[in-house]
Order: C-alpha cells, then structure tokens, then sequence
C-alpha cells in the first residue's frame, strides 16, 4: 500500500485534499510556483512520508523501530500545533534508557521533565526530529473543516 493510499484510509480523502490544498498554497505564496507544479511536489513528498508536507494537529507519530532511544527518548508524539518552522508536540513513553545526562543541543526535551511519563508535558521541536518517528494515527480537526455545519448555538471546543 502506498503512503497516499494509507494517509487517505487514516483521514478520508476530503481532509486529506484540504491537507494538501493548504500545503500548496502556502507553497505558491512562499515559493511563486505555478499551482500544477505545487501540487506535484506536495504529492510527491506525501508520497514519500515527508514529515515537512505531513506533519498536522491532531497527529501521533510513533518512534520507527530502528531509531536508537538517545537520538529520540519520546516513544510517542502527539502534535497540537503546526508551526512555520516545527511542531508543538505533548511526548509520552519516555524511554529511561536514555542518556539522562545529555544536556547538549541535541536534547530537545527540557530537564527535569525529561522522563516523565505524563501526557501534560510538551515542548517545540523541529519537524526535521519527525523523521525518526512515523505517523500512527490522524484525528482531523472535523469542526474546522468547511463541509460541516454545525448546529446552531454550538461553540467551537
């Protein structure tokens, strides 16, 4: 099964078209390309499992199996927030067997909440650090999504 084939079962092919839909014309607004040329790259990444083109809110990316724990102590990421540079991501399953002392540029998670295993604890990483993790699961934000009317005197949560 291909990546697109997966990421359209996961989300539906609608959020999976909005998804792309914004990627390129953030991509035509950036970069001046031509829509038809925007859409092929933007594909074509997806395609490839690019963390730059997929990583959304509502995502859980897990760590790939072959990802040594100190390079990436997170078992787990949830993203609340895409960023223009990263992602605001909630981690969980921290792996104790991380180097507990690597205070260094490469520790992206803040001491002393390193390795607690609370939901509650969040940090901003760069979506570069995505590669080491591959996507789980999608729970697109339907209430943003502009087929769906919502009832009258419903509030946004």
């Amino acid at each position: 099964m291909s990546t697109l084939d997966f990421l359209s079962r996961l989300v539906g092919s609608q959020v999976l078209g909005d998804h792309f839909t914004a990627a390129v014309n953030d991509l035509v607004a950036r970069e001046h390309l031509a829509p038809r040329d925007a859409y092929q790259w933007v594909v074509d990444q997806a395609d490839e499992g690019d963390p730059g083109v997929l990583a959304s809110t509502g995502q859980t990316w897990v760590r790939r199996g072959d990802v040594d724990p100190e390079e990436a102590p997170a078992k787990r990421l949830f993203i609340v927030e895409r960023m223009e540079t990263g992602v605001f991501v909630l981690y969980r399953d921290l792996d104790t067997a991380a180097d507990a002392t690597d205070d260094g540029d490469l520790s992206h998670l803040n001491p002393p909440d390193r390795f607690l295993n609370d939901a509650s604890r969040g940090a901003e990483l760069p979506i570069g650090l995505l590669d080491l993790y591959e996507l789980e699961s999608w729970e697109a934000p339907e209430f943003l999504l502009p087929t769906v009317v919502r009832p009258k005197g419903a509030s946004t949560p």
